[in-house]
């Protein structure tokens, strides 16, 4: 019974639990299953940051005043269905860059959160372009320092890091369809946007904060 109970809680339907049950698995069988488990959990969760994303980039559109906003709707849908953190397993990472990015990024839940934050902030860019909002109004330098947030967490002000980012960017051909339709949308307007926030700067913070304009 506390198997079932167990499994259930993870989301498994009834003839999965007594597959599995019935069958008495080995203890890599259930390793097996539970990383399968582990990453439709995982899927969830996405399908429900990007719902969440489209629902504020959504809001900033109606805000700005584009009358049109279902095309929006749509270009968000199409990248969320195109791509998902678990196709980027299939990147050819090079040696360089998985040493880097496995040492910024120890846990799974590191990089998920990062990749979250990328998607939401491309999509606000994407809906700002497109509702006519300016580099320097207050909604894309809100964006712009956000971007900068996360940059220099992602990077920890380190240039191989941020080298390594630069590098990704260079081979986007081979991106995951939506991610690189996102990007290829979005980054225009976040490198103006930027750009004018870190004209804004000190010269202090503006050293702090060049990588913004290579990420």
């Amino acid at each position: 019974m506390e198997q079932i109970i167990f499994y259930k809680s993870l989301g498994l339907s009834l003839q999965e639990i007594r597959d599995k049950v019935i069958k008495r698995p080995d203890s890599s069988q259930i390793e097996q299953m539970m990383q399968e488990q582990e990453l439709a959990l995982y899927r969830k969760i996405e399908e429900a940051y990007a719902g969440i994303a489209a629902i504020e980039a959504h809001r900033t559109a109606v805000a700005a005043g584009n009358d049109a906003p279902w095309h929006l709707l749509a270009f968000f849908i199409r990248c969320f269905n195109n791509s998902s953190l678990v196709d980027w397993k299939q990147y050819a990472f090079t040696e360089t860059q998985k040493e880097i990015f496995g040492r910024r990024f120890a846990t799974e839940q590191s990089a998920f959160d990062l990749y979250h934050t990328w998607r939401r902030l491309a999509l606000k860019a994407v809906t700002l372009g497109l509702a006519g909002a300016g580099p320097e109004e207050p909604d894309a330098q809100e964006l712009a320092k956000a971007w900068c947030t996360m940059v220099q967490e992602a990077t920890g002000g380190e240039s191989d890091q941020a080298d390594a980012f630069v590098q990704m960017q260079g081979d986007r051909a081979s991106w995951p369809e939506g991610d690189r339709e996102l990007f290829e949308a979005s980054q225009t307007f976040i490198d103006k946007a930027v750009n004018h926030y870190l004209s804004g700067q000190s010269s202090d913070d503006d050293k702090d904060g060049g990588s913004c304009r290579e990420s």
